[in-house]
């Protein structure tokens, strides 16, 4: 029988993948913008292969390596979107946030299972009491083991939202 392991790796530090990201683009005669550097480390989380997938994949469309061109590759949403998603339920304003998630399912190509990683990212820098982010972190979990056992996704990511805004009914 073959027996299979799994290594672990701890997180490439940040400046050590723009050293890498640098480098790489500057033998393949590529231009990485600031803000594509950046984007390159939030969509790695410290994962070096992932960082050169992408890169890769960015260089296939496109010399110039942008925020905007490695969001629309990489099925990754900009956080400044999911933080206005969030912002949006918590005001208690359901539909405007379902119509927010619509947008983001779509124009990013997002999983259902995507959009919840984001979420529970973005979570930890609301401006809101650790209680409520715990209440908020715990429906995150909730709605992901349902995606994951098969549930429908849109009616999951609703239900969220709609916990999202009850819970923003108790901020205010």
């Amino acid at each position: 029988t073959i027996q299979m392991y799994r290594f672990r790796f701890s997180p490439i530090k940040p400046d050590d993948i723009k050293k890498y990201m640098r480098k790489i683009a500057a033998q393949e005669k590529l231009e990485i913008t600031p803000d594509g550097l950046e984007t390159l480390i939030f969509i790695s989380r410290g994962d070096l292969r992932k960082a050169i997938n992408v890169l890769q994949v960015g260089a296939s469309v496109n010399n110039k390596i942008t925020a905007d061109l490695l969001y629309e590759i990489s099925a990754t949403a900009k956080p400044e979107d999911v933080k206005a998603l969030i912002d949006t339920a918590l005001t208690g304003n359901f539909m405007a946030a379902r119509n927010q998630l619509y947008d983001l399912l779509i124009k990013y190509g997002l999983s259902g299972e995507d959009i919840i990683k984001q979420l529970h990212q973005a979570i930890f820098d609301l401006a809101i009491s650790d209680e409520s982010k715990v209440k908020l972190i715990e429906k995150t979990g909730e709605t992901e083991f349902r995606l994951i056992e098969g549930s429908n996704a849109h009616i999951q990511l609703e239900a969220l939202l709609a916990q999202f805004a009850l819970e923003g009914g108790k901020l205010r």
